[in-house]
């Protein structure tokens, strides 16, 4: 809830440890599928898994991004394990990753097919 009883804006929440090209990507994504974000920089070490479950489960819309120093980017849904709910990055996202991770996050709230990641 916001200051004098407002509920939050329904957003996807996204936990990056800097500010980057593959930031800027993820959102581009998210905002070409029309869902709005919330961004949020963090000055810890935690890995893409560790932001993108903690954004999860702080974000209105229970899905999460997030974004490491080393360039990785993970997906999660606040309601599914990790085992299933995780889409990441093994290595440092490409643009073109980074930015399909931004639509895929957006499609699961949506709830329309995920676009498949670029080789």
């Amino acid at each position: 809830m916001l200051e004098g009883g407002q509920p939050e804006k329904p957003a996807i929440l996204v936990i990056s440890a800097a500010a980057s090209a593959t930031e800027i990507e993820v959102l581009a994504g998210i905002e070409e599928e029309g869902v709005p974000y919330v961004l949020e920089r963090t000055t810890g070490d935690g890995s893409a898994v560790e932001l993108a479950r903690r954004a999860a489960e702080r974000s209105s819309l229970e899905v999460g991004v997030g974004a490491d120093r080393t360039g990785r980017v993970a997906i999660m849904h606040a309601k599914l394990p990790e085992s299933v709910a995780g889409l990441f990055s093994e290595t440092s996202a490409t643009a073109a990753v980074a930015r399909v991770a931004g639509h895929n996050a957006a499609r699961i709230v949506v709830g329309i097919p995920l676009r498949s990641a670029p080789r």
